[in-house]
């Protein structure tokens, strides 16, 4: 990995967050079932819920990507995926707005030489990933 210099900024996607909160609406269902009359279906739910955030934790795991000084290099499901400095034209941010948020998050998109996009699933805003934004807004 030395060819593609020093190390800018490694991380990981924003996938995981979906499996902990699943889980954890899962647990509360379970702890919840005991103080109701209908224990069976609070904890039947609970247990779906629980297993729809195993199933996010395990098999849906995040991506790792690093940002050197002279490529990008994207792990995605086991494949190591380089993007070559040289090969970037542009920067692009997509804009994401939660409903009832006032805090736009932004997603980079990498815009190839060949006009191909390469989504980055890493959000940043004015709150959150203020070490990313610094990196890749500065990267080009």
């Amino acid at each position: 990995m030395n060819d593609f210099g020093e190390l800018l900024y490694a991380g990981k996607t924003d996938s995981n967050k979906n499996g902990f909160a699943f889980i954890l609406v899962g647990i509360i269902c379970f702890v919840g079932a005991n103080f109701i009359y209908a224990k069976m279906m609070l904890m039947v739910i609970g247990g779906v819920f629980a297993l729809v955030g195993l199933y996010l934790l395990l098999f849906k795991r995040s991506d790792k990507f690093s940002i050197y000084e002279n490529a990008i290099v994207l792990t995605i499901k086991g494949q190591e995926l380089s993007i070559p400095k040289e090969q970037i034209s542009r920067i692009e941010y997509q804009k994401v707005k939660v409903r009832r948020s006032p805090v736009v998050s932004y997603y980079p998109i990498l815009i190839l030489n060949n006009e191909n996009k390469v989504f980055i699933n890493k959000a940043f805003n004015s709150i959150i990933n203020q070490d990313f934004k610094k990196v890749i807004e500065s990267y080009l």
